[in-house]
Parts: structure tokens; sequence; C-alpha cells
């Protein structure tokens, strides 16, 4: 009876090794149809500078640095495709994707001044922004394969149409300074007497949501583990290439309470936000990215 369960036992093993390394029966399937889910790890975008360094009356030199360092992460994104083969391991291949992340920045101002009698003082400030960037890529690809029994690996690359978009809210500092000039009366003379104080606002920025389009490709591989002779699971890694887009920083004019206490409802005006706007380096966002998937795989 053992020797009778034992040999039962192999015979099943053997059936089973058999069954999962045998070619799927049926015919050549024209149409490919996969969906898969994933992580995209966009490169995000760029640090930002905005600098100014000046001089007024008692105030030797004052220089305003404020630096926006946005944050970079991973996004969850989606992915299908479409292809269909021209012979049994060439297709033409249509992909539509999308990923949307947030972008949180980073704020930070040093701002330093220097009196003409030599006294020197450095305050530092940093603001937390918010961002978003989304990226949905359309490719036309080739697709190559290699078949095996169960197994399925490929490449495809092709031209990528991205349809990109990105927003951010931050803050940023900028220097002000008030003179007021008085007389005062030291006998036997009247002197002029100069009072002056120094201050730097919170003024909001912003980049306004904004869209556009590139031009780029995508290039990638996987493997597909078939289930049965129309279904498979999918594995997919690839890299979208898309060139960077330079935005500007919007400063926002208003009245602001500096962060030293000295000024208050200070006017910064369309001016003072156009001078500033001139000094901010821009963002350099890149959507460009590299996915990582899972998916289902459908054969007609």
């Amino acid at each position: 009876m053992r020797k009778l369960g034992a040999a039962s036992a192999l015979a099943l093993a053997s059936l089973l090794t058999a069954s999962a390394f045998a070619q799927p029966a049926g015919r050549p399937r024209k149409f490919e149809f996969s969906l898969t889910l994933g992580l995209s790890f966009p490169r995000g975008a760029d640090a930002s500078l905005y600098k100014d360094d000046w001089a007024q009356e008692l105030l030797s030199r004052v220089i305003d640095e404020n630096t926006f360092t946005p944050a970079s992460s991973s996004a969850f994104s989606c992915q299908g495709f479409a292809a269909y083969f021209l012979n049994e391991r060439l297709a033409v291949q249509l992909g539509l994707g999308i990923y949307s992340l947030d972008v949180p920045n980073t704020s930070t101002l040093n701002f330093t001044y220097s009196l003409k009698d030599g006294t020197t003082t450095t305050v530092s400030r940093s603001w937390e922004g918010t961002g978003r960037l989304k990226s949905i890529p359309l490719s036309l690809n080739v697709l190559r394969k290699w078949r095996k029994p169960r197994w399925e690996a490929y490449l495809s690359a092709g031209p990528t149409l991205f349809f990109n978009g990105f927003e951010a809210q931050s803050t940023a500092g900028f220097g002000v300074s008030d003179v007021a000039k008085v007389l005062i009366y030291i006998p036997p003379n009247w002197v002029e007497n100069i009072i002056q104080k120094v201050d730097a606002l919170p003024v909001a920025v912003s980049i306004p949501a904004q869209a556009w389009v590139g031009l780029g490709f995508d290039i990638g591989g996987g493997a597909d583990f078939r289930l049965s002779d129309k279904w498979a699971l999918t594995a997919d890694i690839r890299y979208f290439r898309c060139p960077a887009r330079e935005l500007s920083w919007v400063w926002a004019p208003g009245k602001y309470a500096g962060i030293r206490g000295e000024l208050s409802d200070w006017p910064f005006t369309e001016v003072n936000a156009d001078y500033a706007a001139d000094k901010t380096t821009a963002v350099t966002v890149r959507t460009s990215s590299l996915r990582i998937a899972l998916g289902v795989k459908l054969f007609l």
C-alpha cells in the first residue's frame, strides 16, 4: 500500500509539473491587452533661489536669500497597453498611463543686514509649502516577444506624448527698510537724526496651475506568466523620458507684517512683486520617471 501511495504521488507530481510548463493550447492570439498598477519614481522639481543684495542709509549691506526646496517622492500609477501582433513575435503597441503626486516644498530664508557701525544681524525662517505634479504618457511602441512554455519575455519602446501639469504654493522672505528723518535740537543747533527700521516680509508666492505637452519616449520590458490560453500575470519595468520644463514663481502683492516685528501692515506692491520675481530663479520641473508595476494581461 505504501509503495502504491508513493507511486501515485510521484505520478501526480509529474503530471502537475508537465502541465505547469506546457504551452497553453489554442490558436495564436492577434491582440493583447494589459492593465498594470505600480509605483512611478519621477525626478520631480529642482530647487530655486531668490537672492537680493542692497544697501540704504544706515545699512551698509542687506542680503535676502530664500531657497525653495521641493521634496521628492514616489507616486502610485496606473497604465494600460493594447498590442496588435504582426506576426508571432512582433507587435505594434499603444499605451496610456497616469501618475499624480504631492510635491511639498520647504522655503528657507536667511536675512542678513549690517550697519555702518559694523553690527551684523542674521535672521532665519522656514515655511512649509505645497505642490502637485501629474503626468499622462501616451505611447506608440514596437513590441518584441520571446516565447517559452508558460513564460513570455518582451521589450518595447517608442515615442511618447506627455500631458503634464504642475502647481505650487509657498512663502518667501523679502527684505524692506523704513527710513524716517527727524530734526532734533541739540543746543545750540538743530540736528538731523535718522531712524531706520529693517525687516523681512513673509510674502505669499505661487506657481499657478500650468499644463503643457512634451514629446519624449519610453523604453521597457518585462515578463508574462500564462495562466491559461487567454490570461496571464505580467510584470513591467519602464523608463519614461520627457523634456524638463521651467516654471516661474509669482509673488503676491498685499500687506504683510515683518518677521522681526519691526514693521506691520507693510505694503508689498506690484513693483515689488515684479522686482522679486526677476531675482527668483525658475523651478525646473522634470516629469521623467522610472516605473515598476504588476498586472494582468488578456489575449484575444
